[in-house]
């Protein structure tokens, strides 16, 4: 055999290093034949439709991060800036609005007096929310103890007197309007976007009077179809450098409730605003821009209230202090979502992981050509080479192993 022994330790060199292989049997029935190449077709059709096309397998994705930031903004003609000379205020009249002691118009709560405020001082800048005040308690107070006193103070501050305290209603804060300017980024895929250059919609869940007041709402994000229930979709308002605003009613109604409802006016409430950002959409791929949703909820049961004071004083700037005990909708902004880029290693995961699915069809093949077609015992016979069985073979190997022991016996001399 050349340079190769005949042997290996005792063993036929050939036998030793036999290449093993797997035996294919060809079953001749048109049915199966064709029965597994429409599996190997559907599947095939399934990676290709669903898992390629519409769910875009060939990219990859990254969770979102971004920042914020709010503006509030008084109810203006024409939705002016307050900045300019000549913007003017829109308020409605205190007497058309229920709330207002000065209205004789019938309202479910308590009344109170309410005031004209303008957005500073009504609005509360966080980190990554807003606090938009309709209700203020003022309280007049006098310094009645300090550092030179003798006491330890137990208290530093009285009422001036019994009716310095005061409650009034901030007037048409309804009608106030809340500006989102928004950054987003995809650090890992270098995908960045800002609002001015994004596209988003505000979500109606459940209130189908909003959808029906807005001629534009549609029933899917950037749809043509046409909605007046929900739920449904509502471009929000646009300044001129192309940012989003909306009246903090209209935030309200999209998260199914009012400040008249409960006690969200007199008490506050937290509003969450979830802004969910994507590149991605079923079938059409990506997006040359990002585009994101805008979906309130509120919770109620959740109040929210923010102490302020304004000093007063001639000698000491500490004499007389105006405390503001504030309660409004506190607006929180919560950004997520998943931005895509393309990626040729993303696709061959998608297809390594994919195409394990076809052999499914040869499974599926298998198990109904041996369990329920009428000739399930033709193929078996064809698909399974039965051995000899070892169990048999081995009881009469020790049979035979006996019987010569026994004949050497007898073969003895002497016997």
């Amino acid at each position: 055999m050349g340079l190769l022994p005949s042997t290996v330790c005792g063993r036929d060199i050939d036998y030793v290093f036999a290449y093993p292989t797997v035996k294919m049997v060809k079953i001749q029935d048109s049915r199966l034949g064709l029965f597994k190449l429409f599996l190997v077709f559907m599947i095939v059709l399934y990676i290709a439709v669903f898992q390629l096309w519409k769910d875009s397998g060939y990219l990859q994705t990254e969770k979102v991060s971004g920042i914020s930031r709010f503006t509030l903004q008084q109810p203006t003609v024409d939705d002016c800036s307050p900045t300019n000379d000549d913007c003017m205020n829109d308020f409605n009249a205190l007497p058309d609005l229920a709330y207002c002691n000065q209205s004789s118009l019938p309202y479910d709560g308590d009344k109170y007096p309410c005031q004209y405020y303008e957005s500073v001082g009504l609005g509360t800048m966080f980190e990554s929310s807003i606090l938009v005040t309709t209700r203020v308690t003022t309280r007049q107070e006098d310094l009645v103890c300090n550092s030179t006193s003798e006491t330890t103070c137990p208290r530093v501050y009285n009422l001036t007197s019994p009716d310095a305290e005061k409650t009034y209603y901030s007037a048409d804060v309804e009608r106030f309007t809340v500006l989102f300017d928004t950054s987003v980024m995809a650090t890992t895929l270098q995908i960045y976007g800002e609002s001015s250059e994004m596209e988003g919609m505000l979500y109606v869940e459940k209130n189908s009077a909003l959808c029906a007041s807005y001629a534009t709402a549609t029933k899917s994000w950037g749809g043509k179809a046409i909605t007046s229930t929900a739920p449904c979709y509502i471009a929000p308002n646009k300044t001129n450098a192309n940012l989003d605003f909306f009246q903090l009613g209209i935030l309200m109604s999209a998260a199914d409730s009012d400040l008249d409802v409960g006690n969200n006016r007199y008490d506050g409430a937290t509003m969450i605003v979830e802004v969910t950002y994507t590149n991605m959409f079923s079938w059409s791929g990506l997006s040359r821009k990002i585009q994101y949703t805008y979906k309130p909820y509120l919770s109620s049961s959740t109040s929210f209230k923010l102490y302020d004071n304004v000093w007063e004083g001639t000698n000491n700037y500490r004499e007389k202090r105006t405390l503001l005990n504030k309660h409004g909708i506190k607006i929180d902004l919560v950004q997520s979502g998943d931005l895509g880029s393309f990626s040729f290693a993303q696709l061959l995961i998608s297809l390594t992981t994919s195409l394990t699915l076809l052999a499914m069809a040869t499974v599926i093949t298998d198990y109904i050509a041996l369990y329920f077609l009428p000739d399930k015992e033709k193929y078996d016979e064809a698909k399974y080479e039965w051995t000899e069985d070892f169990s048999d073979m081995r009881e009469a190997s020790r049979d035979r192993k006996r019987r010569n022991k026994g004949l050497g016996e007898l073969s003895e001399p002497g016997a």
